[in-house]
């Protein structure tokens, strides 16, 4: 008999002292739920040239680079033509985002290579839904778009690329 009490009692123990191990491990996953920390991993980091011919980029397209590159994403920046002449000889690029406008520079100068890179058109807004657009790119960013829509289309393109 006094070794059921025993074994009932360190049973009991035992369940006790696991109960605050899962109280302790939810209190800290809660915890954070207050936090305005947000992270990104891209499931398929991949090697992308942004050619952005401004002099310097606003302070959105600024934050969208730097979270490209902490989501694993390998970035470069063109400012220029020239600049773009010169980085896309130099590396292979698996997705070029590129203003509407300057598509045709980058179209001439990666049809030439063995391995095509995804290009990716930035569009105004009020584009979107035009036809041309539509027809012509299956994918594209909107101006202005957040991190999270360029972490999705560039996915969305490597998935494509990948098939």
């Amino acid at each position: 008999m006094n070794r059921s009490v025993f074994t009932t009692l360190l049973l009991v123990g035992m369940l006790a002292a696991i109960q605050p191990a899962f109280g302790c491990g939810e209190g800290l996953f809660n915890m954070g739920g207050g936090l305005r920390y947000q992270g990104y991993l891209a499931p398929r980091p991949a090697t992308v040239l942004v050619y952005d011919n401004a002099p310097s980029p606003s302070a959105d397209r600024s934050a969208v680079y730097r979270g490209l590159v902490r989501a694993g994403h390998r970035l470069s920046i063109a400012h220029s033509q020239d600049e773009l002449t010169q980085a896309l000889r130099e590396r292979r690029y698996d997705v070029v985002i590129v203003g509407l406008e300057e598509v045709g520079k980058v179209t001439a100068q990666t049809s030439a290579g063995a391995v095509t890179p995804t290009l990716l058109p930035v569009i105004e807004r009020s584009q979107r839904n035009a036809p041309a657009v539509r027809d012509r790119f299956s994918l594209f960013l909107l101006d202005g778009a957040s991190l999270g829509q360029y972490l999705k289309v560039i996915n969305q393109a490597l998935s494509l690329h990948a098939s």
